[in-house]
């Protein structure tokens, strides 16, 4: 259309201008993309590119979709790089074939075919379109073309100054009212911060492309509309599952392990608040009835809701079986017989949930250069 006719000349203009061939061999390749509808080259371009500005343009993530989630909305992050952050995380690059062997799924499940991802820690400086509605990204793991992700791989970027406004005006206000008194200083932003890292990349592990009886298909397709809550429900079991099973090889700190399960608590209350309509909430609730039942989350005398960690590790491996195997047969029935059944929000739960009315529900970022001339 005549909007993304003019997208694609402000990114020509923006490669003439970009200092560095990657990013701006990037821009004129996405500007092509976007008028060919062809967007495989460049967003392979993209997982390549390691460059001063990370620029992420294009239609990407189908929440808004709510009949099928097939169409995708046009997003917009602009963010500064933050190389020595980055580095410091490059390690768990290396163990992303060991996490997809460690996956509660049987062998023919596993999905080696993926690229090893880059990890990149920014700080955001803009955002438009769909990246601005609604609630405001922490980090993203793209691009979602799974013929990309296994010919190129993909990327996990973190926005750490999004992040670090969560975990003070939001996260850390939250604990304080739902975990039992005295647990809310259990909570640190290095758990935050790995939790996010590790639900990014757990969106890299497990089902994608799936041979059903003779017939190519995705997940993302079987499961239509349900897709994202359970794909987002997966992403946070997987980021606890995949934490502690590094942590027993002595490969995650050990400050972010003894924060952890109290700091999970405390983010699923932050996101219970975006509501079951929204996938992010949806996936939320039902982390929380699998757990309830299993015993690894309990309310204590006063109605605070506070983990168990001895039941973390069997209770998480068991839910991302579920919500793996839902993705790795394609099974759209069986995905809504999990939300089902654990899809609502406990009474107790929602009872903590009221009593956090005067807490913001998310950060609202204010670009102070917007208007400007």
């Amino acid at each position: 259309g005549e909007l993304v006719g003019e997208i694609a000349s402000g990114l020509k203009a923006a490669a003439a201008a970009a200092d560095g061939a990657g990013l701006a061999g990037f821009l004129r390749g996405r500007a092509e993309a976007l008028l060919s509808d062809d967007t495989f080259d460049s967003d392979s371009a993209w997982v390549a590119l390691d460059a001063p500005l990370e620029a992420v343009i294009g239609p990407y993530e189908t929440y808004e979709d709510t009949l099928f989630g097939y169409k995708a909305a046009h997003e917009a992050f602009l963010c500064v790089s933050l190389p020595e952050e980055s580095e410091r995380l490059a390690r768990y690059m290396r163990e992303m074939p060991w996490l997809e062997g460690n996956l509660p799924i049987p062998d023919e499940h596993r999905n080696f075919r993926r690229g090893a991802p880059p990890i990149r820690v920014v700080d955001e400086v803009l955002t438009a379109g769909d990246a601005r509605a609604g609630v405001q990204t922490a980090a993203f793991n793209l691009p979602n073309d799974e013929r990309v992700r296994e010919a190129t791989g993909f990327k996990n970027v973190l926005l750490r100054n999004v992040m670090a406004a969560k975990f003070g005006a939001i996260l850390a206000p939250v604990a304080r009212e739902v975990l039992p008194a005295g647990d809310a200083c259990k909570i640190g932003f290095e758990a935050f911060f790995h939790f996010i890292l590790f639900h990014e990349l757990a969106h890299g592990l497990g089902p994608g492309r799936l041979n059903l009886g003779g017939r190519g298909t995705e997940v993302r397709l079987e499961l239509r509309d349900l897709y994202s809550p359970i794909e987002e429900a997966k992403a946070d079991t997987l980021s606890v599952h995949n934490l502690m099973a590094l942590g027993e090889r002595g490969l995650v700190p050990g400050e972010v392990l003894e924060a952890l399960p109290w700091t999970y608590v405390a983010g699923l209350y932050r996101a219970a608040r975006f509501g079951t309509s929204e996938a992010h909430g949806l996936g939320v609730a039902l982390q929380a009835g699998a757990l309830l039942e299993s015993g690894a989350l309990t309310f204590d005398a006063d109605g605070r809701c506070e983990p168990v960690p001895g039941r973390f590790p069997q209770a998480f491996r068991s839910l991302a079986h579920e919500l793996l195997m839902v993705q790795a047969t394609g099974d759209c029935a069986g995905a809504r017989r999990l939300i089902a059944r654990w899809g609502t929000v406990a009474a107790p739960m929602a009872r903590l949930l009221e009593g956090l009315k005067e807490i913001p529900v998310d950060i609202e970022p204010v670009y102070a250069f917007e208007g400007a001339r």
